[in-house]
């Protein structure tokens, strides 16, 4: 299985990607637009060209390469924060996991996480977050993300 990093060209898959993880991994309906479709390609665009953002994708022909059909992807920013006395003050984030239905099962989500953290390490990251869909559970657990720890994950809606 080959892992490469997206570009420009890949913005309309990854944006399906996010349209799928959004409609089958969250625990709530949504409605999706050709506005929310824009807005999210817009960014996607933005982020692909910034140096603390990268998505990381499958395709579905293996070496079709930018532009072609994919299958999975995942992405991950790194932000930098002021430093603790032992850390970078550096952190991540893991996002929008999606694979295709007829991809699961393949190891491309361990590919993609392993991917991500590798990157997120060589950013100088000194720690990763995420949320998990129920579905992505135990893929995360198993890579060493859990529940527990010194603070707790506090979030509120704005």
């Amino acid at each position: 299985m080959n892992i490469r990093r997206a570009t420009q060209d890949d913005v309309p898959e990854i944006v399906r990607l996010k349209a799928l993880l959004m409609i089958d991994g969250w625990p709530f309906d949504i409605e999706l637009d050709d506005a929310w479709r824009e807005r999210c390609a817009r960014v996607a665009r933005q982020l692909l060209a910034s140096d603390g953002y990268a998505c990381f994708v499958v395709d579905r022909v293996e070496g079709a390469g930018p532009g072609s059909p994919l299958a999975s992807c995942v992405t991950a920013t790194v932000e930098q924060h002021l430093p603790g006395p032992d850390g970078s003050g550096r952190s991540a984030y893991v996002g929008d996991m999606c694979t295709e239905a007829e991809f699961r099962g393949r190891g491309c989500g361990t590919a993609l996480l392993d991917a991500a953290l590798q990157w997120c390490r060589e950013q100088e990251a000194g720690w990763v977050s995420l949320f998990s869909t129920e579905s992505g559970d135990a893929l995360y657990r198993k890579a060493g993300f859990s529940d527990e720890g010194p603070f707790q994950h506090l979030s509120m809606a704005l």
